[in-house]
């Protein structure tokens, strides 16, 4: 009897590990940034980046690697399940998506007609972590990712996180991720978005400023950066479109989530103003016209008389809302209160609200108030 309880035990250890020999850490290739990239060919490159054992974003312990503490890895196939393959390969471990921070692709993918397949398959990969951060830029996304630093971090997973989330506040990039690039595609609402990423001059560029573009950046800020993230890619069913800059963005927050501060200036003088409650958006239908009334409330250290900042703001967003309608683009997050004006699902998509959100009436109005 003691022999069997024994061996009962023996057989049942293993199991209380919890960890089988193939879903151990040495044994899993942890990718924290994935980039994606069309061939000359019309296949797929992938390229990721994955830490060294013991430098820390793994999760797990082991020696401390000698060298540089990330490698980066590339693949190529004919379609994305054959690159997908060949990177498992490349990996020589199990490839690991769980961990994934950042999902970047290159501009001229994401502007093409095939895309929109593209999202779907990667959004079947294996244990692909959706909600990392979703990138588009400017040139190679391969390149874009071999250029990447951590700055004031030690690891690549927090640098990126503390960093996106900074930007994000302050209304530099939108809070843009993989899931819901691909939700929205699938969506008859509102349209996604993407963070535009970029590359500097080569002068140490930094995406810290709002009020201006991304030249004068180049020339006016230093960063030890030289990949940098500022502004909004801009889709529709599917395909990247256009994009907006850092103060167009700003303005793109300020109707879709808080910004906790930002600067602005007007009249010749700067505000430093903050964003403490969501904005107040209204539907009411006129017919076959959408008339969108929205308010933005504001606060700032020391407003006195606010009427030209408000005017000022005002018109800001008027103009990146003008602008998303030339494009046939929405992104603001009014269908959801255009559409309760339609009695049933089928009368909403009769409506055909992309089509018809160039028409609309957007009113907007902004309220600043003393900070108490």
């Amino acid at each position: 009897m003691r022999r069997i309880i024994i061996t009962l035990l023996l057989l049942i250890i293993p199991a209380l590990s919890g960890c089988a020999v193939t879903g151990e850490v040495e044994n899993q290739a942890y990718a924290l940034v994935m980039g994606v990239d069309q061939t000359s060919a019309g296949g797929i490159d992938l390229t990721i980046r994955i830490p060294r054992i013991g430098h820390g974003d793994s999760g797990g312990e082991g020696a401390v690697g000698k060298g540089e503490p990330y490698l980066v890895l590339t693949a190529s196939g004919d379609d994305y399940a054959q690159a997908m393959e060949h990177l498992q390969w490349a990996a020589a471990r199990e490839l690991n998506l769980s961990h994934l921070n950042l999902l970047i692709v290159s501009e001229s993918l994401a502007s093409g007609q095939d895309f929109p397949a593209l999202i779907r398959e990667i959004a079947d990969t294996r244990h692909l972590y959706a909600n990392a951060g979703f990138v588009v830029c400017e040139g190679r996304a391969g390149d874009f990712i071999e250029g990447q630093e951590t700055l004031l971090g030690s690891h690549l997973s927090s640098d990126i996180s503390a960093m996106f989330r900074h930007y994000a506040a302050h209304g530099f990039i939108p809070g843009a991720t993989f899931a819901d690039l691909y939700y929205a595609t699938l969506s008859c609402y509102s349209d996604p978005t993407g963070i535009w990423g970029f590359p500097d001059s080569g002068e140490q560029a930094a995406a810290a400023i709002i009020d201006t573009d991304e030249a004068a950046l180049n020339v006016q800020t230093k960063t030890a950066s030289s990949r940098q993230y500022l502004g909004t890619a801009l889709f529709r069913d599917g395909v990247c479109v256009g994009r907006l800059d850092g103060a167009e963005t700003l303005c793109l927050n300020l109707l879709t989530r808080q910004v906790a501060a930002f600067g602005f200036e007007a009249d010749g003088r700067a505000w430093a103003l903050s964003s403490t409650l969501p904005p107040r958006v209204r539907a009411r239908r006129d017919g076959e016209k959408m008339i969108i009334d929205v308010t933005v409330s504001l606060t700032g250290d020391d407003p006195g008389d606010p009427t030209a900042a408000e005017a000022a703001v005002e018109r800001s967003i008027t103009r990146v809302v003008e602008r998303c309608k030339a494009l046939r683009v929405e992104p603001f997050g009014f269908a959801a209160k255009a559409a309760a004006h339609f009695a049933t699902l089928d009368d909403w998509l009769s409506y055909d609200w992309r089509a018809r959100f160039p028409e609309a009436d957007v009113r907007v109005k902004v309220h600043i108030a003393a900070a108490e």
